[in-house]
């Protein structure tokens, strides 16, 4: 058996199926880890470039000094598809999604120190807004994480009752979606850098704000079973990357919307 298939036990197959979610500590190897901080800062400095060409503060989610959602640049740093499409991501795909697999989704989140906001709770489907088979959500902790940091937080399917879609609301100031207005204070992942929480599309999660004195950045990827299009069209919706063809790994040409 090989370490990455290792990592992904059984237990947290169970625990994806029956409450949406798993969280595995140290799963990325050193190497990759680096690879995922160096490719953080190449892809703040391309977002710092294009603000000021645009002359504005504010892409997208992004807030300058406050918050950046990098989206879609897996092919721009230097080796950073080494991460995307290694063992490790294959694995927890087979463990969640199944044997075939497309690359649906990239996008780092990152908090400045002291300024970092906080993300309102949601699920991932919900920002695309309409019926679709689920897709899973690959979080890794680029930092360690702490509650004072602006780490994850998950809903477990059974606290929140949902394991469906549903409709989510859009704040005009930061353009965040939100679906869940309860109590429930989720399950923060307080983890050391270099850990996974996964996660289904249909599973709401949110991250408080950042109060430290460092940076805190999360790398995401999102993998879906089958392609994803635009309703009515044959338009892709965000990316369809070949990653897995029955359970094994297939070369893929970067398709973009």
């Amino acid at each position: 058996m090989s370490t990455a298939a290792s990592l992904i036990t059984d237990e947290h197959r169970k625990l994806y199926r029956e409450e949406g979610y798993f969280i595995v500590e140290n799963a990325i190897p050193e190497e990759h880890l680096q690879i995922l901080r160096d490719s953080c800062d190449h892809l703040i400095d391309l977002q710092h470039q294009e603000m000021d060409r645009l002359g504005t503060d504010h892409i997208h989610i992004s807030l300058r000094g406050k918050r950046y959602h990098i989206a879609k640049q897996y092919d721009k740093p230097p080796r950073l598809s080494e991460y995307v499409f290694s063992d490790l991501m294959a694995e927890v795909c087979k463990a969640t999604i199944g044997e075939n697999a497309f690359l649906f989704y990239d996008q780092y989140v990152v908090k400045a120190a002291e300024q970092g906001i906080k993300f309102s709770w949601h699920q991932d489907s919900g920002y695309l807004g309409f019926p679709h088979t689920p897709y899973v959500t690959v979080w890794a902790a680029v930092d360690d994480m702490s509650e004072e940091n602006g780490t994850a937080y998950v809903l477990p399917y059974s606290k929140v009752g949902i394991r469906t879609l549903v409709e989510h609301i859009r704040e005009p100031e930061t353009g965040d979606k939100t679906g869940y207005f309860g109590n429930e204070p989720g399950i923060p992942a307080i983890v050391p850098a270099g850990s996974l929480v996964v996660f289904s599309s249909l599973t709401f999660h949110r991250s408080g704000s950042n109060s430290t004195d460092k940076m805190r950045r999360a790398y995401v990827t999102q993998y879906s079973p089958e392609r994803i299009f635009k309703p009515g069209s044959n338009e892709l919706m965000h990316l369809g990357v070949p990653f897995l063809e029955q359970g094994k790994k297939v070369a893929g040409q970067f398709v973009s919307s």
